[in-house]
């Protein structure tokens, strides 16, 4: 018996780093379909969204609007990073003037050298931003690359989408096993549904009290750094961090005035720590129920393997990777550590929906 327990796990962890490594070797394929999943489901929520307003309004017509919807949204956030990036190349010496007044400032309060040709002889400050520009460009051109293959994705998803149920029928003839898989790929899909709609919802919040915020204070491409906001807030802990630093530190180099500065950096952390401590978690609820220190470590894997898409996805993907590691109880253990309550089944009872199948 402890043989064969021994075998089974070495078996599991052999298999685990073999799926890994196919998903880093094979992450220019995989990754664009993961993206793609998730557009498929944020439409079809979308759409099932606008078909319930009214019994008059048929799905096709609803789905329609839902694409229109985020193709439009995909179009505008690349206009406006185009017209951004012609705006501070535009301004670039005015940005310039202000990053040497403000080296100027800490090196006569230090006394030191602290211009940017020393800092950067000392800290390689130019080769840093260069690597992190370059890196979050590199990210918004591969999905931009493959901006069409993620389309046509999509497309056949919704294609597909109707012969499912055959599928699942012709998959598990027998009633008790399809019963169990459709249970799980109905647990998935809510579970991702809901995470995308709430945090949907709550960036949309952030980013619209940020938006007001660097209006009235006059930041230059306010709307850009919108749009930024509300992309980074999908991406767990980081992405809000990141979310309030970028904008702030664009308003160092642009305002004269620190207090304006103050201000802003003020409002921006006030509007995420208030929606991250009182909306998020009540809006959240049980969909995703990860513990933070499993956030931060699916985030450090999924990134690592696919990079910005992955960091993306981060959450998603690891809740459905507990969902389907509780339904066996040989990994049941795992997704039991990855839950934040120890219920992985998200039920509130702590004890499986169904006896777990016997082994993986």
């Amino acid at each position: 018996m402890q043989t064969d327990t021994t075998i089974r796990s070495s078996l599991l962890v052999l298999a685990t780093v073999a799926v890994f490594w196919t998903l880093f070797v094979t992450r220019d394929l995989v990754a664009p379909f993961a993206l793609a999943v998730f557009f498929w489901l944020a439409i079809d929520a979308l759409a099932r969204s606008i078909d319930g307003i009214s019994k008059r309004i048929p799905y096709w017509f609803a789905l329609t609007i839902a694409a229109i919807i985020t193709v439009g949204a995909l179009v505008g956030l690349i206009v406006v990073i185009a017209d951004t990036v012609g705006s501070v190349v535009d301004e670039a010496p005015r940005y310039q003037a202000r990053i040497n007044e403000i080296f100027g400032w800490i090196g006569r309060m230090t006394g030191q050298d602290v211009s940017y040709s020393a800092l950067n002889a000392r800290f390689g400050i130019t080769a840093l931003l260069q690597g992190a520009l370059a890196g979050f460009a590199a990210t918004i051109q591969a999905v931009l690359s493959d901006f069409m293959l993620i389309a046509i994705y999509v497309v056949f998803l919704f294609v597909a989408q109707a012969g499912f149920p055959a599928k699942m029928d012709n998959l598990f003839p027998d009633e008790i096993r399809r019963a169990r898989a459709q249970r799980i790929g109905s647990s998935i899909r809510h579970s991702i549904e809901d995470y995308i709609s709430v945090q949907t919802i709550i960036s949309l919040i952030q980013t619209v009290i940020s938006y007001i915020a660097m209006v009235v204070l006059g930041l230059d491409n306010a709307l850009f750094w919108a749009l930024v906001i509300f992309i980074l807030n999908y991406i767990p802990i980081v992405g809000g961090f990141a979310a309030v630093v970028m904008p702030v530190l664009f308003g160092l180099v642009q305002f004269d005035s620190l207090a304006k500065v103050a201000i802003l950096g003020g409002v921006l952390f006030g509007a995420q720590f208030v929606v991250a401590n009182t909306l998020q978690p009540k809006m959240m609820g049980d969909s995703m129920n990860m513990s933070p220190l499993v956030v931060v470590l699916s985030l450090t894997l999924w990134g690592a393997l696919w990079g910005g898409v992955g960091a993306f996805l981060s959450a998603p993907m690891t809740v459905v990777l507990m969902i389907i590691l509780a339904q066996f109880t040989t990994t049941r253990w795992i997704a039991v550590l990855l839950s934040a309550d120890g219920d992985p089944d998200m039920d509130g009872d702590g004890k499986p929906d169904i006896a777990p199948m016997p082994s993986l």
